[in-house]
């Protein structure tokens, strides 16, 4: 008999009330440890201790942000898992009531829910919450640069390892066009005792299943807490408001040194720029709660994207999956395309200095220089 293993989304279904947002560890390589914080967030980190108070508050408003899969998907799903453990075990009788009770559910959600494409079935959070300056970020990305002329590539890959100080959300989505056709496929080979043909049906299921990766870059999440505590101060705070924004624009140079503004560097730098216009109004008139509201939205907007591309991603390759499954080698259309965008930001493109790049090069040697 064929053994199969099961992916760790498949196998968390097992357990009661999977619901997205527990928290599956899947492909991630080293010693993860999991954290449960008291504000409700629930997330694995590369370190043991807990991260910014601003990240499980970020994580926490992500989670009701979510909206949840029907209780049943979720129960027939897991059926499905215990189905296949069923047969490795060699309880074809066990298996084949799995298989029957998910095929129930699957039926009656898609006859009242016939619109329903993808459904998250799992969410796992990642945070990497690494705290360093932009000077120090950049002293290490010069130093990879020279050690790439001399083609020491894998001396400059260990030099830019801990540049990476961001939050990955990774959804897993059923297909609810591929899943529930197969696990009545299965049966149905079951029915008919062709264990070895059910199993095979089933570990095809279960790489139909479409993980999405979002990466939210921790330094905008600092940047904007920065500006919500100046915005919390009084008026007459000048020097702390001051300060508090100083160290908002920190973050966000940081994120230009970590790699983190290429796709959205028109954004970023619009608030910089947004952070300079309020310190000369703090300075000046201070008519400043318009400035800070409309910062606090530009910030708002920004992280809405981020999270709403990982949702943009699955609706586009949607169609593609469902029209051309192999057009990938056997690997599911949407999974290939998603790993390719991936993939697609080049070295040199993230090297280029863009006009926000040169401003926080000439910043920093300003500040050098008033030192």
């Amino acid at each position: 008999m064929k053994k199969m293993i099961i992916s760790a989304a498949a196998a968390m279904a097992v357990g009661t009330g999977l619901q997205a947002g527990n928290g599956v560890l899947a492909n991630v390589h080293g010693k993860p440890v999991f954290h449960n914080e008291v504000a409700g967030a629930s997330y694995y980190s590369m370190q043991k201790k807990a991260a910014r108070s601003f990240i499980p508050a970020a994580i926490k408003a992500h989670h009701a942000a979510t909206p949840k899969p029907p209780k049943e998907i979720l129960k027939a799903f897991g059926d499905t898992v215990r189905a296949v453990q069923a047969i490795q075990h060699k309880d074809t009788k066990s298996a084949q009531k799995y298989l029957q009770e998910a095929d129930k559910l699957f039926t009656s959600v898609l006859k009242k829910n016939p619109q329903l494409k993808f459904v998250p079935v799992d969410e796992m959070i990642l945070v990497n919450d690494v705290i360093t300056t932009p000077q120090d970020a950049k002293r290490v990305v010069d130093g990879a640069r020279e050690l790439l002329k001399y083609y020491r590539t894998q001396a400059a890959r260990e030099l830019l390892r801990p540049l990476k100080d961001e939050m990955d959300v990774l959804t897993s989505y059923l297909p609810m066009e591929l899943y529930p056709a197969a696990t009545k496929k299965a049966l149905e080979a079951l029915k008919k005792g062709k264990v070895d043909q059910a199993l095979g049906v089933m570990a095809d299921a279960f790489h139909t299943i479409v993980t999405v990766k979002t990466v939210i870059p921790i330094p905008l999440l600092a940047a904007q807490d920065f500006v919500r505590q100046a915005a919390a101060l009084d008026k007459s705070k000048k020097e702390e408001a001051t300060k508090l924004l100083e160290a908002a624009k920190a973050e966000l140079q940081k994120a230009y040194y970590f790699g983190y503004t290429d796709k959205r560097s028109a954004a970023y730098k619009d608030l910089y720029d947004q952070i300079n216009a309020l310190e000369k109004e703090i300075k000046g008139k201070n008519m400043v709660e318009k400035l800070y509201t409309h910062l606090k939205e530009s910030f708002s907007k920004l992280i809405g994207k981020i999270y709403s591309d990982m949702r943009d991603t699955v609706a586009t390759e949607e169609a593609k999956v469902l029209k051309n499954p192999k057009e990938s080698m056997g690997i599911p259309s949407a999974k290939a395309k998603v790993e390719e965008t991936r993939n697609k930001d080049k070295f040199e493109a993230k090297m280029k200095a863009s006009d926000f790049g040169k401003e926080v090069e000439a910043d920093l040697k300003n500040a050098a220089l008033s030192q």
